[in-house]
């Protein structure tokens, strides 16, 4: 519970001893970098041919991906600029914007992977962004925490003789669990990253079937399925991440111009992610309820016969 001040316990005392009053955070917000906009980073200069030729296609192919997914961050970087106003710039501001920081960088981080074809190297990337969304979304209900963890931070260990961050361990499965999007992503992109026998036959024998496993060792060829599912997830993922960012105008006071223009990009975003041609996974369920993973139109080039896969 949070007192009248803003620190921890009623009526802001230590919760471990109710008699003795906890003096607020000493820390301040005293200055907050952000970009102006948002572009995603260029082409590498080392890539070999197989993951040039992955970039070429990507481009060709999922050109509308990438413009949106760009249009995405930048228009997240314009609304976390808004938290450096004067009197949205509070430790509780910060909160929320260190946490939406990581999931920004990580889903920016994820796109350079799909667009030169190593496509898994991505999923712990979206994953990570799923688990820090989701930790913005259930730091409302768990501000005691964040606010406990800054007044006990930055002290000094002199048996390590080193400066005690610590931990602060935090977790919102619940807020995960509790959207859906969220909660589909997240699982899968955590079933598809691990060393299951399923997906990673998938990744590296794309065209196994029960006769025969042909091997590509380090594939990172292009496959338009994983392509538009990748690129989907971190579209989907920033519309959420807008959603959240525009219920928490406390926070980041956005501007009414820039909220249109994120209306506007959510219907476009939408509008694409409907697009029933577009590889997609499905939660599927059996005869004996068990969720599995579909994934529907899959196939590695645009004119290939699309595929629907149960893993």
């Amino acid at each position: 519970m949070t007192g009248p001040d803003g620190v921890n316990g009623p009526n802001g005392h230590d919760p471990s001893d109710p008699g003795l009053p906890i003096a607020p955070s000493p820390q301040r917000v005293s200055g907050m970098r952000v970009p102006a906009g948002w572009t995603l980073p260029g082409k590498p200069a080392d890539l070999d041919d197989v993951a040039e030729d992955a970039w070429r296609l990507t481009a060709f192919t999922c050109g509308e991906d990438l413009r949106l997914v760009a249009a995405n961050l930048d228009l997240q970087a314009r609304v976390a600029g808004a938290g450096y106003t004067a009197t949205a710039r509070t430790m509780t501001m910060a909160g929320y914007a260190s946490l939406w920081s990581r999931a920004f960088s990580a889903t920016s981080d994820a796109i350079g992977p799909v667009r030169r074809g190593s496509y898994q190297s991505a999923l712990p990337l979206l994953r990570q962004t799923v688990e820090f969304i989701g930790a913005q979304r259930g730091l409302g209900d768990e501000l005691d925490e964040w606010r406990r963890w800054t007044h006990e931070a930055y002290g000094r260990s002199e048996p390590a003789r080193a400066t005690e961050v610590g931990l602060g361990h935090y977790f919102a499965g619940g807020a995960i669990a509790a959207e859906e999007h969220l909660r589909l992503i997240y699982r899968a992109a955590s079933d598809l990253g691990r060393p299951n026998f399923g997906p990673t036959a998938l990744f590296v024998a794309n065209e196994a079937t029960h006769e025969r496993y042909p091997l590509n060792f380090a594939d990172h060829a292009f496959h338009l399925g994983w392509a538009q599912l990748l690129l989907g997830w971190a579209l989907r993922l920033g519309v959420v991440q807008l959603h959240t960012a525009m219920h928490l105008a406390q926070h980041f006071p956005a501007p009414d111009a820039l909220r249109a223009e994120i209306i506007a990009h959510v219907r476009e975003a939408e509008a694409l992610l409907a697009d029933g041609d577009r590889c997609r996974l499905e939660e599927w369920r059996g005869d004996d309820g068990r969720a599995r993973h579909l994934l529907v139109q899959f196939r590695r080039r645009p004119g290939d016969a699309p595929h629907r896969v149960l893993l």
